[in-house]
């Protein structure tokens, strides 16, 4: 069966996201622990990679038709890299950057989208987030469900290039509430303890 368009735009869109989770790596916050809470910070912090990505995402979704499509997956990379920074600094400001794994990065980026693709890689409470690890295998297959979401994705983002203006105007709101959301998500869990379970305890618990 061959694949649709859709489809294999996401396939491509994963490939990006591995290749951009090795530049955010290579990332390094200039941001440090406060002494004081960082709320006020983390909030400005929030609102300029709200605008920045609303407006790389408005202004790729300005040109028309074939045009248009043709720059979707760079700007959702574009935006999931200014994300992915903002998620990184607010790690910094709480001083658990050293912490952050793929694993938190995807769940901040998509938490909002597809809680239930995480269910049993990371469990949050009031106080603390506990990180199982992972296989290739379970990785894998958390990325797949994840291109589930992204084609949808895509398919919105198609219909949209064709409205000339309000396209852009659309796509544009919306990267900015999801940056508020994956900044929300960010701050939410790096207020909290993080424990990694080791694969000993994991073996020993099943």
């Amino acid at each position: 069966m061959s694949e649709t368009p859709s489809q294999a735009k996401s396939e491509g869109f994963l490939e990006g996201l591995v290749e951009l989770f090795a530049g955010l790596e290579d990332y390094r916050s200039p941001y440090a622990p406060t002494i004081q809470p960082p709320d006020h910070l983390i909030q400005e912090l929030v609102q300029n990679a709200s605008f920045k990505s609303g407006l790389v995402s408005a202004t790729c979704s300005l040109p028309p038709g074939p045009l248009g499509i043709l720059s979707i997956l760079p700007e959702l990379l574009f935006m999931y890299r200014i994300q992915g920074h903002l998620i990184l600094d607010i790690a910094a400001l709480y001083g658990k950057e050293v912490q952050v794994t793929k694993e938190l990065l995807l769940y901040c980026l998509f938490k909002h989208g597809g809680a239930h693709v995480f269910r049993k890689i990371i469990e949050e409470s009031s106080l603390k987030i506990l990180i199982r690890p992972t296989t290739v295998k379970v990785f894998q297959t958390m990325l797949e469900k994840l291109g589930l979401l992204i084609s949808k994705s895509i398919i919105r983002k198609q219909f949209a290039r064709w409205i000339p203006i309000g396209g852009a105007i659309v796509t544009g709101t919306f990267a900015y509430y999801d940056t508020k959301r994956v900044g929300k998500t960010a701050m939410d869990l790096f207020s909290k303890e993080i424990h990694a379970e080791e694969i000993r305890e994991l073996l020993e618990s099943q």
